[in-house]
């Protein structure tokens, strides 16, 4: 027999790790001095150890080890052990594999633009929410600002207010009108009327980004999430909506702080079989405003 100390040289296996095996019970010793407390192992111990560091460096928890390592477990036991390891390996190499690929995206847009990007996109699941709203064709995106100043005197009735947002469900370009709902996130649920809808917004998976600045610049944050979504097998799934943390609509300085956020869907066709609505980039709107979707 050995001592720990020829034992942990022998084996390769540090001191403090056999002293822990033995301690949570996966390596008892073959003797250990009662009057010393000297630790002895024996060589047929060997295999047993070597069982524990292979399971270990499959990632298996102590408490999985040892019920591995119980005698009378049956072999179908351990086949859905392995197989269920096996599951949680390969989701393992997904997250890595998907995170190596938002490196080699960054990567590649710093080469591209000899610069750190200056948005980031998001992936958000967005729960129901609920919402009041006055929606109208308009001129202009500045008209924008008088359908809040509709909407929040509809709410000062009922003491309520909350988190301003716009819908854009058509832009347009020189010659046409655009569709837009201002929106207000309530908390609780008010009265409609005759210009204002109060009703739930679906859950949906967005694309989402902060832009932060007026509405001169704020184009280039849609073209960084038009490319996002392209380059990651999405399509557009719905209007885009512009939530307003700071500032509000028709921003002319450089304090505001406005949340985008694009609805969209995963493709199933690949790249060649896609429509050219889906595969267009996104174009320059006036005034800095987003695409019709």
């Amino acid at each position: 027999m050995f001592r720990i100390g020829d034992f942990s040289r022998f084996s390769q296996v540090s001191i403090k790790a056999l002293r822990f095996y033995d301690e949570v019970g996966l390596l008892k010793p073959t003797l250990v001095d009662g009057v010393t407390g000297y630790r002895y192992y024996s060589a047929n111990l060997l295999p047993r150890l070597n069982r524990i560091l292979v399971l270990k460096d499959l990632g298996f928890s102590l408490d999985e080890i040892a019920s591995l390592l119980a005698d009378e477990l049956p072999v179908s036991k351990v086949r859905e052990m392995l197989q269920v390891k096996q599951a949680e390996l390969k989701s393992n190499v997904d997250r890595v594999q998907a995170r190596l690929s938002k490196v080699e995206m960054w990567l590649g847009r710093i080469e591209q633009e000899g610069r750190v990007p200056n948005y980031e996109i998001v992936l958000r699941q967005v729960a129901p929410q609920l919402v009041a709203a006055v929606r109208e064709s308009i001129a202009s995106y500045d008209e924008a600002a008088e359908l809040f100043t509709e909407l929040n005197r509809h709410l000062k009735k009922y003491n309520a207010s909350g988190q301003h947002a716009a819908i854009w469900h058509a832009c347009a370009d020189k010659a046409e009108r655009i569709d837009c709902e201002a929106v207000v996130f309530l908390n609780r649920c008010v009265p409609s009327s005759k210009r204002v809808a109060v009703y739930e917004l679906p859950a949906s998976i967005n694309a989402c980004l902060i832009h932060q600045g007026n509405d001169e610049t704020i184009t280039k944050a849609y073209v960084a999430a038009h490319s996002w979504i392209k380059t990651h097998s999405y399509a557009i799934a719905g209007p885009l909506c512009e939530l307003y943390w700071q500032g509000g609509v028709a921003k002319n300085d450089d304090s505001g702080l406005t949340e985008i956020r694009y609805p969209i869907q995963r493709l199933t066709a690949p790249p060649e079989c896609r429509s050219t609505t889906e595969q267009e980039a996104v174009a320059t709107w006036p005034s800095g405003n987003p695409q019709s979707n």
